[in-house]
């Protein structure tokens, strides 16, 4: 039996019966495959084939008809289902004719995670950045940042120490040009003062182990009046100018404030009363050589705890946010003034952008992910709602490369990964590992951090510690793969 298309041309000249379950199984469905990825585009057609089929042979098919040297792994979607049993079996789950041409979409494959390490923390992880590679940087209720670099010298670990309280958030920032030797990273929580860190990575030796400097804190951020929920750094320009190199920081907090800051030396720097500036920690601060920053702007619209505020990826002069008054609103930085402001009936915990334009993807209370169309001729807020937590959803982390695809942790005990174009169900889910001796423990460990760097997915919360997987796939051959 050959798999034919509907002009009655062999697609594959071999004998498909050892595709099929066993051979017992010879019912022929029609299907036509097409797909969004302009790397894999095939020539529209229809095609018969077993009803016994599955992914495997559906990809197999697909790298034939793109004659690939190296095979490589597809999904399918079928009415926004991932298709994850035979072809007949998904018909008559869904009560679908097999007399009728099924529309089948496919994409390139995300492999299995696989569990790669976990490594403990001093306290609950509330911020994890997978953003450096070959570095892990996760903030925790102990006070402190950690960083873990395969470029220092063992162990690998610099602490950040310097927060009163809780550090509820952290990112690297990129460094303003002649600072090359330098780097910097962000932080703030529960003691309201933001605080950019100043660190370096000595070159390694071969003759003797070199000597890392402490961190120091460079600047303090004094406006909030809350604690401090999120930091995010302005990203690098595709090709820097003097206009948009200089380093900058969105700071969001419980009282409802944004915080905009340029960090470049010299600039915003003094000790006025703002907002949240505790006269302690000023005086503290004024007897050191920390230098504490003024905000470029304060940005005000919320009502309520903000979770996350985040630049625009591609336009620096445009930033997001989303928080506990169930909205998601829109600035134009360069007015310090909201553009827009989208409502729902759900507390936003988490938020991130999407590579794919246009899309804020959050999580809320209510065990939901949303994501929300930004253009502003947009019919409705919410273009999409994704359900599989059975716990309020707290992070969301997206691919870094891959449009559509992202991934979520939960008060749950999991982590799931998502498809835009599958919102039926997760891709994955990812059960947080039991503790050793803890294997009996009824309650879930609450997940609330997640990162992707696209090969490795970290995640932490109150197991007080940070746990990676391996995430290979998104169409490369799986012949390259390790």
């Amino acid at each position: 039996m050959s798999v034919t298309a509907d002009v009655g041309q062999p697609i594959a000249s071999t004998s498909t019966a050892g595709l099929a379950a066993n051979g017992a199984d010879e019912r022929q469905i029609a299907i036509r495959l097409s797909t969004k990825d302009p790397k894999f585009q095939i020539p529209p057609a229809k095609f018969l084939v077993p009803a016994s089929w599955r992914r495997f042979h559906l990809s197999e098919l697909i790298n034939k008809v793109l004659e690939n040297d190296s095979p490589i792994p597809f999904d399918f979607l079928i009415d926004q289902t991932l298709l994850r049993s035979s072809l007949g079996a998904y018909c008559a789950a869904t009560g679908t004719s097999e007399e009728v041409v099924l529309e089948v979409e496919f994409l390139p494959s995300t492999l299995p995670p696989q569990l790669e390490s976990t490594t403990p923390s001093e306290d609950w992880v509330s911020d994890i950045s997978l953003a450096v590679r070959g570095a892990v940087l996760t903030a925790s209720y102990a006070g402190t940042l950690s960083l873990q670099h395969n470029d220092l010298p063992p162990p690998s670990t610099l602490t950040f120490a310097g927060h009163d309280l809780s550090v509820l958030s952290t990112c690297y920032v990129p460094h303003p040009v002649g600072s090359e030797d330098k780097r910097w990273i962000a932080s703030g929580g529960m003691d309201r003062v933001g605080r950019v860190w100043e660190y370096s990575i000595p070159p390694l030796s071969l003759t003797a182990q070199p000597e890392v400097p402490a961190p120091t804190t460079l600047y303090t951020l004094s406006l909030h009046q809350a604690p401090i929920s999120s930091v995010r750094s302005r990203p690098l320009p595709a090709v820097p100018t003097t206009a948009t190199s200089a380093p900058h920081l969105l700071t969001a907090g419980w009282d409802g404030l944004i915080g905009l800051w340029d960090l470049t030396p010299g600039v915003n720097e003094g000790d006025a009363d703002l907002e949240g500036a505790d006269r302690k920690k000023k005086r503290r601060r004024q007897s050191t050589t920390v230098v504490n920053k003024t905000p470029m702007a304060a940005l005000r619209g919320h009502t309520g705890k903000v979770s996350r505020a985040v630049f625009d990826r591609a336009d620096v002069t445009k930033a997001y946010s989303a928080g506990w008054d169930h909205s998601v609103r829109s600035w134009d930085l360069s007015i310090g003034a909201e553009i827009s402001s989208k409502t729902s009936d759900k507390v936003l915990l988490s938020m991130a952008q999407l590579t794919a334009p246009n899309l804020l993807a959050t999580g809320s209370t209510d065990r939901l992910i949303c994501l929300w169309d930004l253009r502003t001729d947009a019919t409705q807020n919410i273009s999409l709602t994704l359900a599989g937590h059975t716990a309020p959803v707290s992070a969301i982390a997206a691919h870094p490369t891959s449009s559509l695809m992202f991934a979520s942790g939960s008060y749950d005990s999991t982590v799931r990964i998502w498809d835009a174009r599958s919102p039926k169900q997760a891709l994955f889910t990812l059960p947080v590992p039991k503790k050793e001796g803890d294997e009996a423990r009824a309650e879930p460990e609450k997940v609330l951090a997640v990162d992707w760097d696209g090969e490795r997915l970290a995640a932490g919360g109150e197991g007080a510690r940070v746990i990676s997987w391996r995430v290979s796939g998104q169409g490369e051959p799986v012949a390259n793969k390790e």
